[in-house]
């Protein structure tokens, strides 16, 4: 009996960390900061890597498919307050993509436990493997939207946002550790 009711807790609480990881996506990712090449400054990268570092992989990938779908079917959830499955056809939607592997390999990659070097292990996770994950799929998505080649899409998509990017990893990082140690998860 004693084993049910631990299960039962564990799979409630597993829901509610994909649930409010997934409304932190709903709410925080809108919000964005038009720049001159018509790609928005979004807070999509520090929540998508927060979040992978916070939760277990399929944690984190259950609430970026969540967020996704949320969007997709028509809730405001995307950058600049957008939605529909257009979007995910548009000049971003690769990075929409990128989200979703993301979420998963830098939760995989960032290691089991909090521990001494957990800021760093969680920065390695974020850049090495987030960024590429994030980044080849938006610059992708954008050279088959627009028709031009790699070193344009990355330039135009790309290269300006990978320091603010990298800015986001960091303080992704140092956010999950005590994260972590507050609410006294095993990940």
């Amino acid at each position: 009996m004693a084993n049910k009711k631990t299960n039962t807790k564990g799979k409630t609480l597993a829901m509610a960390q994909i649930a409010i990881c997934a409304a932190l996506l709903c709410v925080l990712s809108p919000l964005s900061v038009p720049t001159p090449l018509n790609i928005a400054f979004t807070l999509q990268v520090f929540i998508v890597i927060l979040t992978a570092l916070v939760l277990k992989p399929f944690y984190a990938l259950a609430a970026q498919l969540l967020y996704t779908l949320l969007g997709v079917i028509g809730l405001p959830v995307f950058s600049g307050w957008q939605s529909g499955f257009g979007v995910l056809a548009g000049p971003t939607g690769g990075f929409l993509v990128g989200f979703i592997l993301a979420s998963f390999f830098v939760s995989l990659a960032k290691g089991k436990t909090n521990g001494k070097y957990a800021v760093l292990r969680y920065l390695i996770a974020a850049v090495a493997v987030g960024i590429p994950c994030i980044y080849l799929p938006g610059i992708l998505g954008f050279m088959l939207y627009a028709g031009v080649d790699f070193s344009k899409a990355f330039m135009l998509v790309a290269a300006t946002f990978i320091p603010i990017d990298l800015a986001k990893c960091v303080i992704a990082a140092l956010v999950a550790v005590p994260i972590h140690k507050a609410l006294s998860l095993t990940v």
